[in-house]
């Protein structure tokens, strides 16, 4: 029997969080356990490491906890990028863990390929945290694909959630925004109903 759930990226900081934002991140994790779907993350620490941990931790549900590891950033194909501690990806909380021999991020993404773009590119909804240079970069990646350019805000796959200042004025004006999981829970409801019901994209050459 094939089942398919939907994927819903969290994207946020992958270093050391303070008690209150490592809560709320393993609450955003909970809340997609809750939706039934998979989680996907960058496989790091911080941000990544906390929802994962959260979804992981709710009993009976449907979806796995996936981690795209990209590799150290001139490493060989096969070494898993660390942070600054020298912790391997993935973090202790990841199920499926897919090895790639990306880098995190590059320096033109709209010309060389990085794992940003398998997170962005796999996800049906993306939950963003408040995060660094590889959350605006996922940010920035977000609304260029999966038919995303030409969509109002309220009607693209992303969420910001969080203290608004923690975002930038460009990325707020992209995307929905909400500072609490009850309303990001309530889009992120919408934006996969929207989904599932949508004919596939075709690609235009």
């Amino acid at each position: 029997m094939v089942r398919k759930l939907p994927i819903v990226a969290v994207f946020g900081a992958g270093t050391a969080l303070a008690d209150e934002r490592a809560g709320f991140a393993r609450d955003v994790g909970r809340m997609v356990a809750a939706l039934g779907a998979h989680l996907l993350t960058g496989a790091g620490f911080g941000v990544m490491a906390a929802a994962a941990e959260g979804f992981v931790s709710v009993a009976g549900r449907a979806g796995l906890s996936i981690g795209i590891v990209p590799r150290a950033p001139q490493g060989a194909f096969d070494e898993p990028n660390h942070d600054a501690g020298g912790q391997a990806y993935p973090n202790p909380f990841v199920e499926i863990a897919v090895h790639t021999p990306l880098p995190p991020r590059v320096g033109d993404w709209h010309r060389d390929p990085a794992r940003n773009h398998v997170n962005v590119l796999t996800a049906d909804a993306i939950v963003a945290l408040p995060g660094g240079p590889g959350t605006h970069n996922e940010l920035d990646m977000a609304a260029e694909y999966r038919g995303e350019r030409d969509k109002p805000a309220a009607e693209r796959r992303t969420i910001l959630v969080g203290p608004a200042a923690e975002f930038s004025a460009e990325h707020r004006r992209m995307y929905l925004h909400t500072e609490t999981l009850a309303d990001a829970e309530r889009h992120l409801r919408r934006i996969l109903t929207a989904r599932q019901s949508a004919p596939p994209l075709r690609s235009v050459s």
